[in-house]
């Protein structure tokens, strides 16, 4: 199990990027979570985002995880 070293989130308007609300402690809690339906405020726009693995950066110790929408 790697430890996560950051989890940032892609907004879906303005496309900034920014710290996740949601973290995970190590990559393989990360990997068998299933995050639906999430959202967050962008603190660049202020819209409402959606917080998925979908528009997810993740950098663990022994690689990363980069989402279909980033």
């Amino acid at each position: 199990m790697a430890k996560t070293l950051e989890i940032s989130i892609r907004c879906l308007h303005c496309k900034q990027w920014f710290p996740s609300p949601i973290f995970f402690s190590n990559s393989e809690s990360f990997d068998t979570s299933t995050l639906f339906n999430n959202t967050t405020d962008c603190p660049h726009c202020k819209k409402v985002t959606g917080c998925n693995k979908d528009n997810f950066r993740a950098k663990f110790e022994d690689g990363g995880f980069l989402g279909t929408k980033t």
